[in-house]
Formats: C-alpha cells, structure tokens, sequence
C-alpha cells in the first residue's frame, strides 16, 4: 500500500491554519498521517509535529469532524464564562463540586467549554476555593460586590462583571450546574451565530417559563445596556431579556438544559 504523500512546506502550513483557528480538520489529520509515515522528517519538523500533538492533549486544539478548513469561515469565534456563584441552598453543598462520574461538576462544564473555544472565563466570589480543580486553560474572575452591598446579587451581576474581560464579539453563557451538556450540541448552537441579526443581542433557548439565560450566547456590545438596567435597580434576567430582540435556539434534546439542583437530581444523572 502506498503511503500518503506530504508536500513540502505543507506541514507549516497545516500548523499555521490549526493554531489560528483552534481547530484541526480531518484534512489536517490525514497530513500529520502522512507527515508521521515519511522517513525523512527534518529537526524542525518533528517540532512541529510535537507542538501539534500537545496542543491537541492540553485542549488548545480541538479536533473537528469536518473534512475542511471551511468551517472556520461558517463558525463566529467565541468565548465562554461559566458562572459559579450561587448558594446551593436547595442542594446542601457546594454543587460546583459535586463529582459527576469522578470530575467536580464545575471542571466538568468547563472541559466542555473549552472543547468549543480556547478562551473560558470562571466568574466566582470565591477564586481559590475553585483553583485548583480547573483546567489549566481557564481564566478565573473575582466576582466583586457591588458598592455598599454586602452580598452577591446573582447571576446577572456576575455575567456584567465577567463581561468586560470579554475580547471577542460572542460569549457562550454557562452555568456550572449543567452536567448533560453536549459538545455536539454547543457546536451546532454556534454555527447559527452567523445568521443573527445585528440588533439581536442574544441568542438563547427558550421554554415555557421563558428564555434559559445561562445556556446561550450573548454579544459584548449588550454591555452599555446591561450595566445601565444594573444601576436602576435591575436583577432580573427574564426582564432585562424582556427589553432586547432575542433570537430562539432549537433545542432537539431538553436534558442538555437540565439542572442539578437537588439531591434528587443528582441522583437522576448518577
């Protein structure tokens, strides 16, 4: 059987194109194949081969089914926070913490996170006490008081504060409660970012009680909006959602939205 044939320089190229986009395509991986397979590899070559396969093992590379680089032009860049704040009143401990399968529920979501964007945002009143259980990748945020507070005030100040260390014009919402998330799914969600409309400042699922806020994709320019409705008073997502167009995310399977939030549910998903 002939080996795969490699042309020369394309194995520069091919680590140029996966670095800039975070993704390597099943093209690529048929030209590291055939880069491997070759007897003739330079010094500098096999560094680049090296590099390759520790940022895929470190989760800077993420590995795409499609065949080409052509899905990096129909995806929007994006980064993801994930909010973990609350009190785990109903649960009676830390959910953040809770393992699921072995994993703290809290690394869990931010692995998934980070298999859809190298750039995750924690967003917590308590840095250290999260540290060390995740991924290296991911970049903490001291959720802060507001002035003449003495206690946090949810989810929605969080997001604002989190949302100003934001570069890029899409942030993929989280909560850390989310233990039936899917990659597949999350993926298939930020494909459809390209065809919101301008005005749209966030696209999210929906169910009868209303938008699910922490399980969507907002755009950074909602943050002139967001701080101003903060300073009247405001707190609500629903009702700050109520006051900007949304577009409606199809969701084909309701468990990706489940939340644990009780020992109950805890023991549905162990």
């Amino acid at each position: 059987m002939q080996s795969p044939i490699l042309l020369p320089g394309a194995l520069s190229e091919l680590f140029a194109q996966a670095t800039s986009s975070g993704y390597m395509t099943k093209a690529d991986r048929y030209g590291l194949m055939a880069a491997i397979l070759g007897e003739d590899l330079s010094t500098d070559e096999k560094c680049v081969i090296d590099r390759l396969l520790r940022a895929v093992r470190r989760g800077r590379l993420h590995l795409a089914d499609e065949l080409s680089a052509v899905l990096t032009d129909s995806h929007v860049s994006f980064s993801a926070m994930v909010l973990a704040g609350g009190q785990s009143s109903r649960m009676g401990q830390d959910k953040a913490l809770i393992p699921i399968q072995g994993m703290p529920l809290l690394r869990q979501v931010c692995t998934i996170a980070l298999k859809c964007t190298r750039e995750v945002f924690v967003v917590t009143p308590w840095p250290e006490r999260y540290r060390d259980i995740l991924p290296k990748n991911c970049h903490l945020i001291q959720e802060m008081l507001l002035l003449g507070e003495a206690q946090s005030h949810g989810p929605l100040v969080a997001f604002a504060q989190g949302l100003t260390q934001v570069k890029r014009d899409w942030v993929l919402l989280l909560a850390c409660d989310l233990p039936q998330l899917q990659v597949e799914v999350l993926h298939n969600w930020g494909s459809q970012l390209t065809n919101a409309p301008k005005e749209v400042m966030a696209v999210l699922p929906r169910s009868p009680k209303g938008w699910e806020p922490l399980c969507g994709f907002y755009r950074r320019q909602c943050l002139p909006q967001l701080i101003d409705y903060i300073n009247q008073g405001g707190r609500s997502f629903q009702k700050w959602l109520a006051q900007h167009p949304v577009q409606e995310l199809p969701v084909r399977d309701r468990q990706v939205l489940f939340n644990c939030n009780t020992p109950e549910d805890l023991k549905v998903i162990n």
